[in-house]
């Protein structure tokens, strides 16, 4: 079996969601992969391995790389909390104040009926 393994350590500048400023941030990604020609059976692949099936055409290392550099991509850059803080003009939602009337769940309904031996 032919194994390709390989290990991304790079920067990538996004822009953080929490100030909308420029962010440069580490990414990280560990990979193993079991080539095997197209159609070859995934019965006897190890735990742990991704299967990569190669054709005729020759194998595209830079899309794979691209793929696995895609994938390990935060789903929400941002800067460290303390490195940076909400733009200005932005608003918390508010706190619920002692004073606000509690509303009812429209759910308690099925969950009474749920309750009742006789329903």
């Amino acid at each position: 079996m032919i194994v390709m393994r390989g290990k991304l350590d790079v920067e990538v500048q996004m822009v953080c969601q929490r100030c909308l400023e420029p962010a440069t941030l580490p990414v990280h990604s560990e990979f193993i992969y079991a080539v095997l020609k197209e159609g070859a059976s995934l019965d006897g692949l190890p735990k742990g391995y991704d299967a990569l099936e190669v054709g005729e055409e020759p194998l595209d290392l830079i899309a794979v790389v691209e793929d696995e550099l895609l994938l390990a991509l935060p789903i929400v850059p941002a800067h460290d909390p303390d490195k940076c803080q909400h733009p200005a003009g932005f608003a918390a939602a508010p706190e619920p104040s002692v004073n606000e009337v509690s509303r009812s769940n429209p759910f308690d309904v099925l969950a009474q009926l749920k309750r009742d031996p006789n329903v």
